[in-house]
């Protein structure tokens, strides 16, 4: 059903005018990073907002902060 869904969200993106993606992460309880990805389109006239995909990043998400 997942597999479904993210078909369908994609197939929407394919078909509209125009769309972005907000992707963000997400640091759990258990220090688990995670990548969330939304996607906005446009259908009829409408702005829809939809979750994409949640990912587990290998890596640790901590910015480096440059001295100057």
């Amino acid at each position: 059903m997942l597999e479904d869904v993210k078909d369908q969200v994609i197939n929407e993106m394919k078909t509209s005018p125009m769309f972005y993606f907000q992707v963000d992460d997400s640091t759990e309880v258990t220090a688990c990073d995670q990548l969330l990805v939304f996607v906005r389109d446009i259908h009829s006239g409408d702005t829809k907002a939809k979750f994409l995909f949640c990912e587990e990043l290998q890596t640790t998400t901590i910015a480096d902060v440059l001295e100057k």
